[in-house]
């Protein structure tokens, strides 16, 4: 290991506390404007990302900002997509014409909600005390999207939501999919990559050949 001069250390001192400037001001411009997350949660992101490794590089450095921009850009997302999703998969805008009682059917929308955030709350919180990797937790959290995709396809009428659709995704094959699920799933992938990206995907789609042992849909008939 290469022994550094006390200056190139107060410099990669001063570099590191810059970081953690730069990450404070993020926080100040842009927390109020966050919705779906807890001052708690962005607190700990950014200390996350601002600590950075023993031995740190300029590529590490470069990173972190990186990360600090896209996590706050977040902010111009879309608040309401739990609610909406939620909304979507009751049928909200059908159910609300035909339903008897008006003010009881908009009371349980908004308690299914709450309900709903809860749960997210819940899971997040369980991700983050696990002391599994991201990639450890990505698994996990598949394996319940899996999970609720295999109980979605066996509804006789299967709701329609971007956050249904997703969870229809991650199973396999041979389970049938309802006619609006191709122009959902490219409209909810569509609305989360740019153009090019999107493209991109398109075109390794397109060109995908399955083998032999995969089951299409020619197969199971």
């Amino acid at each position: 290991m290469s022994i550094i001069s006390n200056s190139e250390r107060q410099a990669r001192f001063r570099k590191k506390d810059e970081l953690k400037r730069y990450a404070e001001k993020l926080f100040r411009d842009y927390s109020l404007l966050f919705h779906g997350k807890t001052m708690e949660e962005m607190r700990l992101f950014i200390d996350q990302i601002t600590d950075l490794p023993f031995g740190w590089t300029g590529d590490d450095y470069d990173h972190a900002v990186k990360s600090l921009n896209h996590f706050f850009l977040e902010s111009y997302d879309n608040p309401h997509q739990l609610d909406n999703d939620v909304q979507e998969g009751r049928n909200l805008m059908s159910e609300f014409k035909t339903t008897p009682d008006p003010a009881k059917f908009s009371i349980e929308i908004k308690d299914a909600v709450n309900k709903a955030r809860s749960l997210s709350v819940h899971i997040i919180s369980a991700l983050n005390l696990s002391g599994c990797s991201d990639s450890d937790k990505a698994a996990a959290l598949l394996e319940v999207v899996r999970f609720l995709g295999h109980s979605i396809a066996s509804n006789r009428k299967v709701p329609k939501s971007k956050a249904t659709t997703i969870c229809l995704a991650s199973i396999g094959p041979q389970y049938e999919r309802p006619d609006w699920f191709a122009g959902n799933l490219a409209n909810t992938l569509g609305w989360n990559l740019n153009k090019d990206l999107a493209r991109e995907v398109g075109k390794h789609l397109k060109d995908f050949r399955y083998n032999n042992s995969s089951l299409d849909k020619e197969s199971l008939n």
